[in-house]
């Protein structure tokens, strides 16, 4: 099966800058990393970051809760961005989401993260929540950030054509790409209560008005588009979701369309706390 690593064909380094420019605009439109409800004031509690990439994430919410420490756990299926010298406080291992979660990991966790990994789950997105969700210990809380995959309508021609393309891509790798509607029943059914979510629209180029996370949401949101075109080609005819000559400079057009009209790319975030 395709995994996640094998969607966007860019090089380690441009992959990184992609998704730590993408980290801050989602951070902004979030207005903060954590929206479950989970006391990060006490210490020291034992944080998962799945899909962590070079770890990002991790560094910030660590920065977010000083002077408390917690323990952070980073887990991603490629380490080749892993920090070369983490400190004491935090562990990287890798792991692909297709596979078992280490047995003595299950019922460990304070908190669970995983974002913009379960197309990954490729059929298997259900099974991949709920071995996410076995690593909670009662009382501590899941959040899920994925995209919907729908946008506005007043969002122009090229993002159209670039989520078009993202819901080609992901029903060839037969993942659901209507998979935010589903994840709160999962929790639900994997045992979890005070399930909640919300829908925060990524601001991205004009429509930010920051200059700099403006600029930062076209190079990721472009890079990505110009990373996904390239797969999408590989794909059978038609199943890639646009015609092929509009894959040929889908990057470079979102580029320009963002820079003069903005657009919006609407993400879920679920959360959930594991029944005590």
């Amino acid at each position: 099966m395709t995994t996640y690593e094998h969607s966007y064909p860019l090089d380690n380094e441009a992959e990184i800058s992609r998704l730590q420019n993408q980290h801050d605009v989602i951070k902004d439109a979030m207005g903060a990393l954590v929206l479950a409800p989970v006391d990060l004031s006490k210490s020291p509690l034992k944080i998962l970051d799945s899909g962590t990439a070079d770890g990002t994430w991790i560094r910030d919410l660590q920065a977010t809760c000083a002077p408390v420490q917690h323990q952070f756990y980073g887990t991603d299926i490629n380490p080749a961005d892993f920090p070369a010298d983490p400190p004491a406080s935090t562990v990287y291992q890798v792991h692909d989401v297709n596979k078992p979660w280490p047995e003595d990991w299950n019922g460990r966790f304070d908190l669970v993260h995983q974002r913009f990994v379960l197309v990954a789950g490729g059929p298997r997105q259900k099974e991949a929540v709920e071995s996410l969700g076995e690593l909670v210990k009662p009382g501590g809380w899941i959040q899920l950030i994925e995209a919907t995959n729908v946008i506005p309508d007043t969002c122009g021609p090229v993002m159209h054509d670039l989520v078009n393309m993202m819901r080609g891509v992901f029903k060839a790798m037969g993942a659901d790409v209507d998979v935010t509607e589903r994840i709160p029943g999962w929790l639900r059914d994997a045992g979890f209560v005070d399930v909640g979510d919300r829908v925060v629209h990524l601001q991205l180029g004009a429509r930010n008005p920051d200059a700099t996370l403006a600029g930062r949401g076209v190079f990721s949101t472009s890079t990505a588009a110009k990373g996904l075109a390239s797969y999408a080609k590989t794909l059978p005819q038609g199943a890639g979701g646009v015609p092929v000559e509009k894959l040929e400079t889908l990057g470079s057009d979102l580029e320009e369309e963002l820079i003069k009209m903005g657009g919006a790319y609407p993400v879920r975030v679920v959360w959930g706390r594991k029944a005590t």
